[in-house]
């Protein structure tokens, strides 16, 4: 009885022992230590940042592990860390510690308490996420070990990922948050399955995902076709708020939408070793302008994991709201990358659509012009995008154009409408050959346009609110500019242009009734107001024929490459100079008045005019109220070297000669007299 006494004392003894050394050896933080030695320099390893921890654990109740606390992954120089989180705690499997007295250490479980992830985007358009993990260790060539690690449990809480974008210009912006995320069998060749769940720009949690791997690989890297484990899950999207979402997208594309509800549903999974997402989405409760509006579309998705080939699409895409009713399909392929678009429908209105974005304050342009960094534009050049358009009726203002067909082709960050027509305005305008360089922090643009058949009247009707020209008009139009705003954009366009007008008219004024008004006025200076009487009057309009002009376009105007040429009842005109691009008349030249209009001159007075007589002409004030300016003393003077000329002419046989040096003297007497009035040259002459 003594002995087997003696033996179970003897065994609490050691016990008692042995509990106390492997305390002194537990409350050392040896064990600590050795897994914050595991730990740390493998991650930092396989990262190639980085990780710090501040201090280093051991508890045993409930249960065995060893919390790591203020850890960190670093950033690059001069931002915050990549990752941070307040607590990575590792479960340790108990009996192993123990029985080692904590120099074997086995790893059951992780769980990361509050990590915050910051995704920063420098000036250079570089992330701080980019080659990440490329510094990691060489692959062993050596035997793998015949110990696997199996984690049962990986668990993370309340995780959030911050954006800092330099490009933007604006603060730190929370995209996700609440991310809890639970996996269990973590291990290499073990079917995984994990849940997600967190709130995406929001406050509430609205996207969940369950995912079921067959079996996890040790590496991704350098598996090939087949090789890769199959998957399959659920993605759920459940009211997100674009109102949120509008603060991490830029104002020109969100700042339409004053809300918004998006709700989406997918399934993934393997087809013949390829990843496969198909589903629907919707979205509802959407506001533009204050008026309802709403939008669907499905996803079909197949990528080749091991190639990273494939193809994603948008299909039975609709779109409807204030302005707008399209539809269509986006297809993306991924390897080599390429865009394809069909959009679509009864609908276009440019000014409800654009009107609804808030006004952009005005933005400069930085040194260089260009918005994109090298690499981004780099990456824009090698965009493969192309489409077709199709809309039953455009509208911007005034403008109504119908029957609008369009290919578009991205071409080295260049958008081109390499075809783009439409009806409008009782004509046809081609507009293939515009370009758009969307990598300027201004848009540049290049505008190639052909007219045929548009009715002048009905556009400026349209657009001004009145037409001080009307007609049929065809020509072509070619213009260079930068930007939309028509403050800074009137002085900067530059180009070219030709049109032509047939059967128009002038409707702010009659060209005729001034022009002969002031013939009549000089008439009546010389003491024939007689026949002044008979020509004078006003008139509201002016019959224009074969209107044709060319013309440059700078400094906000259009000069005149040639004299603008153009019939008229009252004969014919053609004047020089500038118009400018706001309607300013800026123009000289000469109308001719036919032997028809000047009948009711020359016919009373007898003079036998043969050729029509030329009035210096110029235009000032506007297209909408122009002023005309005749030079009455001019045309007077043209007037009477008209008569000399036709008297000469009378003259026939013997006294040709003489009639010849007559005409040099008349000539002469006739510009010098002309300023003395009519009657008197007219006696000299003969009458």
């Amino acid at each position: 009885m003594r002995t087997l006494v003696k033996v179970v004392l003897g065994v609490v003894a050691a016990l008692v022992l042995l509990v106390g050394a492997l305390i002194l050896v537990l409350q050392s933080g040896a064990a600590a230590e050795r897994v914050k030695n595991l730990v740390v320099p493998r991650a930092s390893a396989a990262l190639g940042r980085e990780l710090t921890v501040q201090g280093a654990a051991l508890r045993l109740f409930p249960h065995a592990h060893v919390s790591l606390t203020g850890a960190s992954i670093a950033g690059r120089p001069g931002e915050p860390a990549m990752v941070s989180f307040d607590e990575l705690q590792i479960d340790l499997r108990l009996w192993p510690l123990i029985a080692s007295f904590g120099k074997d250490v086995e790893i059951a479980g992780i769980r990361i308490d509050r990590p915050v992830v910051n995704l920063v985007r420098s000036k250079d358009g570089t992330w701080n996420y980019e080659g990440v993990g490329a510094a990691g260790p060489a692959k062993q060539k050596s035997a793998p070990s015949q110990t696997e690690v199996v984690v049962d449990h990986f668990i993370l809480r309340d995780g959030s990922v911050a954006l800092h974008d330099a490009l933007a210009g604006a603060g730190a912006q929370v995209a996700v948050s609440k991310i809890d995320l639970d996996a269990e069998h973590v291990g290499v060749g073990q079917p995984l399955s994990a849940k997600l769940s967190a709130a995406l720009a929001g406050d509430a949690k609205n996207f969940e995902a369950t995912v079921k791997v067959a079996k996890l690989p040790a590496s991704v890297a350098g598996l090939g076709p087949g090789e890769w484990p199959e998957v399959a899950g659920d993605l759920a999207l459940k009211g997100l708020d674009l109102g949120k979402l509008r603060a991490f997208l830029p104002p020109s594309f969100t700042g339409m939408m004053t809300g918004g509800r998006v709700d989406s549903a997918m399934k993934l999974a393997t087809q013949a070793g390829k990843y496969a997402v198909d589903g629907t989405g919707k979205v509802s409760q959407l506001r533009m302008r204050g008026q309802p509006a709403e939008a669907s579309f499905q996803v079909h998705a197949l990528v080749d994991p091991a190639t990273n080939a494939g193809r994603a699409a948008l299909e039975k895409l609709s779109v409807k709201g204030p302005g707008v009713d399209l539809g269509g399909s986006v297809t993306v392929d991924l390897k080599p990358q390429r865009v394809r678009f069909a959009l679509g429908g009864p609908l276009l209105d440019l000014g409800e659509v654009l009107g609804a974005m808030p006004d952009a304050p005005k933005a400069k342009k930085p040194a260089g012009g260009e918005v994109l960094t090298p690499a981004q534009r780099k990456s824009l050049e090698a965009l493969d995008v192309a489409g077709t358009l199709d809309i039953a009726k455009v509208v911007k203002g005034g403008l109504v154009a119908t029957a609008f067909k369009a290919r578009a082709v991205l071409e080295k960050g260049v958008f081109v409408l390499h075809e783009a027509r439409a009806d409008a305005f009782g004509g046809r305008i081609d507009a293939s050959g515009t370009k758009v360089d969307l990598g300027e922090a201004l848009p540049r643009w290049s505008l190639a346009t052909k007219l045929e058949g548009v009715d002048l009247g009905q556009a400026l009707t349209s657009l001004a609110g009145s037409a001080p020209l009307v007609g049929k008009t065809s020509g072509t139009l070619a213009l260079d500019g930068e930007g939309v705003e028509w403050a800074s954009l009137e002085n900067a366009l530059t180009g070219h242009g030709a049109l032509a007008l047939k059967d128009g008219a002038l409707t702010t004024t009659d060209l005729g009734a001034k022009v002969l008004g002031a013939v009549s006025q000089g008439l009546r200076a010389a003491g024939k107001g007689g026949a002044a009487d008979k020509v004078g009057g006003v008139g509201g309009k002016t019959a224009l024929r074969d209107l044709s002009a060319q013309f440059t376009v700078k400094d906000g105007a259009m000069a005149l490459a040639r004299p603008l040429a153009f019939a008229a009842p009252f004969g014919a005109a053609q004047l020089g100079g500038k118009i400018g691009l706001g309607g300013e008349l800026g123009l000289q030249g000469t109308a001719t008045l036919s032997k028809e209009a000047l009948s009711g001159i020359a016919g009373r007075m007898g003079i036998p005019l043969k050729n029509g007589l030329q009035v210096p002409l110029g235009l000032g004030g506007t297209l909408f109220q122009p002023s005309v300016n005749v030079d009455a003393q001019g045309a007077v003077t043209n007037l009477v070297f008209g008569v000399a000329r036709a008297k000469v002419d009378e003259l026939t046989g013997g006294a040709r000669k003489k009639a010849e040096e007559m005409k040099g003297d008349a000539t002469k007497r006739v510009q010098e007299e002309a300023k003395k009035g009519i009657g008197d040259v007219l006696k000299g002459l003969g009458r």
